[in-house]
């Protein structure tokens, strides 16, 4: 596990951007996946656009409030969402994130706003779980708001979470380079 930003009292990286073409700009990245390292790679690549740049980058974490540290097999918490206030993109590597209302609705948001939405790898299937006011966010969501059939993954991003090529898991492809 990682430790976060705690004695600053904050469970998120920010990355003030420095100059650049995308200075003045916000992106918030939101990590939160048990298979793909989002909590690794995302903070590479927002320090690349910060300092490289010019963007201003946050970092949000799924963070286990029992330890105070991040925790990507903790589904229900990734604090600072309200970052996306202030954002002018939201990069999303999730997985089946069941989070609290309070932290939804800066996402519902965000997205109401018009805003872009850059999903990667596993976000087509970001939430799961949700009851209630977000539910509509789940895979494969078959509620009353028919313009939400499938989930946030069919309508922000354009399909749903439909299955595992192969044998999850249990089978890879191996690459052997020349020398």
């Amino acid at each position: 596990m990682l430790q976060t930003a705690q004695a600053a009292g904050k469970q998120w990286i920010v990355y003030e951007g420095k100059e650049g073409p995308g200075k003045g700009k916000h992106i918030v990245f939101i990590s939160g996946d048990e298979e793909y390292r989002s909590e690794e790679g995302l903070p590479q690549m927002a320090k690349i656009l910060s300092q490289r740049h010019g963007f201003k980058c946050t970092v949000l974490f799924p963070i286990d409030p029992a330890s105070g540290e991040i925790n990507p097999n903790f589904t229900k918490n990734i604090p600072g969402t309200d970052a996306l206030n202030s954002a002018d993109l939201m990069v999303i590597l999730t997985r089946f994130r069941n989070l609290p209302d309070e932290q939804m609705k800066p996402i519902d948001d965000f997205l109401k706003a018009g805003k872009p939405v850059i999903g990667l790898r596993t976000s087509t299937h970001a939430f799961n779980g949700l009851k209630g006011t977000y539910d509509r966010y789940n895979n494969g969501y078959r509620g009353p708001a028919k313009e939400w059939a499938d989930g946030f993954g069919r309508l922000v991003l354009g399909e749903m979470w439909i299955s595992h090529h192969g044998g999850h898991k249990t089978e890879a492809t191996r690459g052997v380079f020349p020398a």
